[in-house]
């Protein structure tokens, strides 16, 4: 094989047809990540005037998890689709941030993150005072950020959802396909090192545990989480992102359409959508969006934007043709207990381990949450800080330095639990508020009534009796912050120290059943009375249940995709 060196020098001005190489003159002296990103993956702006009047077979407005989802599944049945993606992102990250080096996590907080939304003073002043976790605007959205956990939940955890769709999740094949594309493994298949006999432990004790130790458990098992083997040999743990999927799908099909094998994938970034225009038939004609007009033609829509910007965007363009939209509202609440036991109440571990592990249940009333557990053991934490970064099963769940410089001598852990919130809250809602931006005017109203505060009371002591199973007759300690710098104690740390007033991922604002009295999207994934428009997503799920919803969302989007191309 022959060294292309013009491939590897060569800038976009330094074309046969330009500047040459700095002949006659210098030429380009600068360049940008956008720049560079664009030139490699994206269509440009001098590309949009063909681009918005091309025929399409499918319009992918987003570029996350769900959206690549849909596309990898749609090329692999037919690599000739015709595919435009609209981004209204740029390019930031290749790969998930924990890959990176550790300096990156100096740039997780907000910005990236921004909130396209009001919330109500009510939600923002009374009672826990929620606020609902942010967006990032970027291409791969929350792919780049997110903790990864990926549970299939069986029939039994899928509350008050249609028949219809629970069969879906039945078909032979549907979590396994899901599972492949998010790279998904159990932790306790990584052995890399770093997960071993504290995992193998562990994973021993909740199972021999967990129904004595904890009443309300239905199933605890090690967690399965988007960290699988990448397409190199000798990697065990690399936490997922859809932006390398997205950028090999993108290059594979320029490939194969120059070989008339296939349809290149456009992929244009920096571009929102702000409505959908359509005629008084339910068919989207054009749409909306910062770079100008796109004509559909006989393309079919697929939002893939999240949860709550498909439903902005619908009910900007539909308005009371959609009367539900927004109704329900729902999503995650969540504690953070830490604690630790002494390194003696495990055998032979090595100087530094850490763990995973999953726990879901149900209150009497039925309703659901989960414990995600990560274990930390190191007896050097300055040495190990970035392995503990790059290998943390939840990078937004890693025990302190503080914690874990005191903790030389044990095992640390740190335990976030979800629980559902309840679907039937007329407190609940999302609603137009009559702000001139399309893209941000809509307010958020979440209050927790008294089933979710009763399901709180359960979760939280799930959890502390989750650490029991998993520790069997050790002492435990937990981590307060009521003395200064935060301390441990056998005491156990106060309610409003452990019980957070975040809502994650969000749900249901456009959920799915037969009857357009009672839902919003049909059970063909479009909302009523809308005939070229596809929805993806959280937003369709009918309950949230507990579980972590990318899972159940990406394998929704390979559905849909095998459907739209029958």
């Amino acid at each position: 094989m022959t060294f292309n060196y013009k491939r590897f020098f060569a800038g976009p001005k330094d074309l046969p047809n330009g500047t040459s190489f700095g002949y006659p003159v210098p030429g380009q002296q600068a360049s940008s990540a956008d720049e560079i990103a664009g030139h490699a993956f994206f269509a440009s702006p001098a590309d949009w005037p063909t681009i918005a009047n091309a025929s399409h077979d499918f319009i992918v407005i987003g570029s996350g998890p769900t959206a690549v989802a849909f596309v990898e599944q749609a090329l692999k049945t037919n690599p000739h689709a015709k595919i435009l993606m609209l981004e209204r992102g740029g390019f930031w990250l290749p790969v998930h941030y924990q890959m990176l080096p550790v300096a990156f996590q100096a740039a997780t907080g907000s910005p990236p993150t921004t909130y396209p939304w009001s919330r109500t003073s009510e939600m923002a002043t009374t009672g826990m005072k929620f606020f609902q976790a942010g967006y990032i605007p970027v291409v791969g959205g929350r792919s780049t950020y997110w903790s990864a956990w990926c549970p299939s939940p069986g029939p039994e955890l899928m509350r008050d959802w249609p028949q219809e769709l629970v069969d879906v999740t039945l078909q032979p094949g549907f979590w396994e396909r899901a599972r492949s594309f998010l790279h998904v493994a159990s932790m306790d298949q990584i052995q890399d090192g770093v997960y071993g006999k504290l995992q193998q432990q562990l994973d021993a004790n909740l199972r021999e545990n967990y129904k004595r130790a904890v009443p309300s458990a239905e199933h605890a098992y090690p967690a399965p989480i988007a960290v699988g083997d990448p397409d190199w040999q000798g990697v065990k743990f690399y936490k997922y992102s859809t932006v390398g999927t997205l950028l090999e799908l993108q290059q594979r099909q320029a490939g194969l359409a120059k070989q008339r094998k296939g349809a290149a994938l456009t992929i244009v970034d920096r571009c929102t959508v702000s409505r959908l225009l359509h005629d008084d038939r339910g068919n989207v004609i054009a749409i909306e969006s910062s770079r100008g007009i796109v004509a559909v033609g006989e393309a079919k829509i697929i939002l893939a934007m999240g949860t709550i910007p498909p439903a902005t965007l619908l009910m900007n363009s539909f308005g009371e043709q959609l009367p539900n939209a927004g109704q329900r509202y729902t999503g995650h609440f969540m504690s953070h207990v830490t604690a630790r036991v002494k390194r003696s109440a495990f055998r032979d571990l090595a100087a530094l381990e850490l763990g995973a592990l999953y726990l879901d249940g149900k209150d009497p009333a039925g309703f659901q949450y989960h414990v995600q557990a990560s274990a930390f053991a190191s007896d050097d934490p300055a040495r190990d800080a970035g392995t503990i970064a790059h290998e943390a099963p939840d990078a937004a769940a890693v025990a302190s330095p503080q914690q874990l410089a005191d903790s030389t001598g044990h095992v640390v852990f740190v335990c976030a639990t979800l629980g559902e919130v309840n679907e039937n809250n007329a407190s609940n809602w999302i609603r137009r508020n009559g702000g001139t931006d399309p893209t941000t005017n809509i307010s958020l109203q979440l209050m927790p009534g008294p089933q979710d505060l009763a399901l709180w009371d359960v979760l939280d002591e799930a959890t502390y009796q989750t650490i029991g199973a998993m520790v069997g007759g050790a002492e435990i300690e937990y981590w307060s912050d009521t003395q200064e710098g935060g301390a441990w104690s056998t005491t156990r740390a106060p309610r409003k120290q452990i019980r957070l007033n975040i809502i994650v991922h969000e749900a249901s604002p456009l959920w799915m059943g037969k009857d357009p009295a009672t839902s919003v999207v049909g059970l063909d994934y479009r909302p009523h009375g809308v005939n070229n428009v596809y929805v993806t997503g959280a937003s369709l799920f009918p309950t949230s249940g507990s579980w972590n919803p990318t899972l159940t969302m990406c394998g929704l989007a390979q559905d849909l995709a095998d459907r739209l191309q029958k």
